[in-house]
C-alpha cells in the first residue's frame, strides 16, 4: 500500500510540475483578425464560360475559345525570350488525347502577341473537353483553366 501511495504522489507531483512549466512562459494568444465588412466575399457557385479557357504563368498569357471543334487562341509573350510555335492538345472526359492542328504556327517574339486558329477532331467539343494542354515546341507549359464568367 505504501508503494501505491508513493506512486500516486509521484504522478501528482510530475503532473503539477508539467502544468507549472507550461504556464510560466506562455503568452496570451493574439486575437484572430476579423474580415472587414467592406471586403467583398464571393457567395455562391463559380460559373464558367463554356468552351473558354485561360493560361497565365511565367510571362505567357493565352486565351483559348472553342466553337464546336475549332478554336481561336490569343497569346501574349512577356517571358524575355522567343517562344517556339504553339501546340495544343485536349484530353477528353474518357482520357483520350486529341492533338489540335495549329494553322500558321509560328514563333512569338518577346513582347509580341499572336493569334492562331486551331482545328481539333470532331470528337472534341466544349462538352467533351476534360483538360487542355499548351506547348511551345518541345516544352509542355501546362494546362489551361476554365474561364470564369464575369
Amino acid at each position: 500500500m505504501r508503494r501505491a501511495t508513493r506512486s500516486l504522489v509521484l504522478v501528482c507531483l510530475v503532473a503539477a510540475c508539467a502544468a507549472a512549466c507550461t504556464r510560466g512562459g506562455a503568452t496570451e494568444p493574439s486575437p484572430t483578425p476579423s474580415v472587414s465588412a467592406s471586403s467583398p466575399t464571393p457567395i455562391g457557385p463559380v460559373r464558367f464560360v463554356p468552351g473558354a479557357y485561360r493560361y497565365a504563368f511565367g510571362g505567357v498569357t493565352a486565351t483559348l475559345t472553342f466553337t464546336g471543334s475549332d478554336a481561336t487562341m490569343e497569346v501574349k509573350n512577356a517571358t524575355g525570350a522567343e517562344l517556339a510555335p504553339p501546340e495544343v492538345y485536349v484530353i477528353d472526359g474518357g482520357g483520350a488525347r486529341h492533338d489540335g492542328t495549329v494553322a500558321d504556327a509560328a514563333t512569338i517574339a518577346d513582347g509580341a502577341s499572336a493569334s492562331f486558329s486551331i482545328t481539333f477532331p470532331s470528337a472534341v467539343t466544349p462538352k467533351t473537353i476534360g483538360l487542355v494542354i499548351l506547348k511551345f515546341g518541345d516544352s509542355n507549359y501546362g494546362a489551361f483553366a476554365p474561364a470564369p464568367a464575369a
